[in-house]
This record gives structure tokens, sequence and C-alpha cells, in this order.
């Protein structure tokens, strides 16, 4: 049977890509689904986005990632397959259990909450080759997408079926949270830590109001474990 904790622990000395933190993320959600399969679902997520570089010939080979390419034509062809076709973000009321906050079953049509749908939505989005980051703000967590060649950025709201904010609409958001600060303050981009501690955050949250109390000790323990590996 597989250590589930000692696999998380594992999973935090190296999280260079979205990559690492799905891994992350899908160890945490085997303490309550010990039947998880990282890999499968790791596989879903690449074939959505293999799908996507192959509706697009100049981004069908490996080599090409590196390479200038419209951002937005990459975005079109993304909010079709995340949106569209997977259901991710649709606007309608989210349960506040764990199973939104769980990778497999939301990627299977659960309706995700806020931190769950930005981690699939950036997991997908760097495996097409787009520069893309979480912007955590209370109640959401924003995804934000550079565009290299023309020096551009892009915020949008995967819970929001991917709705785009203008730059008046972020300042107004960034100023009912805290009117002291600048808002490019909130543009920097969540760090791994930042993630993780949303979502055992909201796993604590979830598993309280659904009744899953035995989960608590471990989400706590985990926190623990993560404050001390990433500080």
């Amino acid at each position: 049977m597989t250590d589930w904790t000692s696999r998380y622990c594992a999973s935090l000395t190296e999280l260079d890509r979205f990559r690492d933190l799905v891994d992350s993320v899908l160890a945490l959600a085997a303490h309550r689904r010990p039947e998880t399969d990282p890999q499968d679902t790791q596989m879903r997520i690449d074939a959505v986005a293999h799908r996507i570089r192959g509706l697009i010939p100049h981004l069908a080979g490996r080599g090409n990632l590196e390479e200038p390419r419209s951002v937005d034509g990459l975005l079109a062809h993304l909010d079709d397959a995340v949106f569209v076709e997977h259901g991710l973000g649709r606007v309608e009321e989210v349960s506040l259990h764990p199973d939104a906050m769980d990778l497999e079953l939301v990627l299977s049509g659960v309706p995700g909450l806020p931190v769950t749908n930005a981690l699939i939505y950036c997991s997908i989005a760097e495996r097409v080759g787009l520069d893309v980051f979480g912007i955590e703000v209370p109640g959401a967590f924003l995804v934000g997408i550079r565009d290299r060649r023309f020096k551009r950025l892009t915020v949008l709201d995967p819970s929001q079926n991917g709705r785009q904010l203008d730059g008046s609409e972020f300042q107004q958001l960034a100023m009912q949270i805290d009117e002291t600060l600048d808002p490019r303050d909130f543009l920097s981009p969540a760090s791994p830590a930042t993630w993780l501690r949303r979502f055992l955050n909201d796993l604590a949250i979830t598993s309280g109001r659904s009744g899953e109390i035995h989960l608590l000790d471990s989400w706590a323990r985990l926190s623990t474990v993560t404050e001390d590996i990433l500080g």
C-alpha cells in the first residue's frame, strides 16, 4: 500500500513545474481516496494538452515549445478544450465538499472550487507552452498568462468559464481587497507554498462542512509538514 504522506513529503522537494504541483495535490487527494491513480490523472491532462497542440500545426513538434507563438490562438483552443469540452468552471453553485478539491474527480465532471480549477487550467496551459501562473485572491484563484511576443498580460478566472478581467476590473478587485496596496502587488505569481496552503485550507473547510472530520488531523499535520519543508 502506498504511503501517501511520505509521497506527499517527497513531492515537496521538487516543485519546478505545475506537473510537479499536480503530483503533490494528487497525493493530498489520496489521503481520502487511496485508490487515486496519479499517473492516470497526469496522462489525462497530457491528452488534453496534446489535442490542443495538435490543432495548431506549428505546435505539433516538441521542439517548438520555446518558439514565439500566438497566445490568442492557443488561448482560444485551450478555452474550447477546458471550458466547453470538459465543462471546467461552469457558472453554477459548487458544493463545499472535498470532492470539489480532487483533480481526478473534477476532470471527470465534478464542479471544482477555484484553486482546483486554476491548477487544472495552469497544468494544461503549461503543457501547451504558455507562460502561465496563479494569482491568489480571497474567494477566487485567478490565472495570469504572459505573452512574451507582445509583452502583454492576460488575467482570467477559470471558475467563471475563463472570463478575462481587464485592467480596470482587476484594479477594482484589488482595491476591494486592500485599497492601500498597489494593484500590481496582487499580480505576483503564487508560489508552490501558496498553492498548497490554499489547498490544505480549503480541504480543512470542506472536510469539516461535509462531515469528514476524521480527516482534519491529517490536513493539520500535512500543513505543518508543508510549512517545515517550504517555509
